[in-house]
């Protein structure tokens, strides 16, 4: 289920949250650095999502 895109400071609070950044450690990194990560983030997250469907389909088997 997408939402669409999350409002910035829910971003913010996710880059730091995961990367042990404060806000201003953050404000530092360049576009590019930020925008890998939030790839990397995401692909994380469709992974996870991917993996609990299929356990939720295994689960129904036994």
């Amino acid at each position: 289920m997408r939402r669409g895109k999350p409002h910035p400071a829910v971003t913010e609070y996710r880059l730091c949250k995961e990367f042990g950044w404060t806000i201003t450690e953050l404000r530092r990194q360049p576009a590019k650095t930020i925008s890998q990560f939030l790839i990397i983030l995401n692909e994380v997250d469709k992974q996870t999502a991917e993996e609990m469907e299929k356990a939720k389909r295994e689960a129904k088997l036994r």
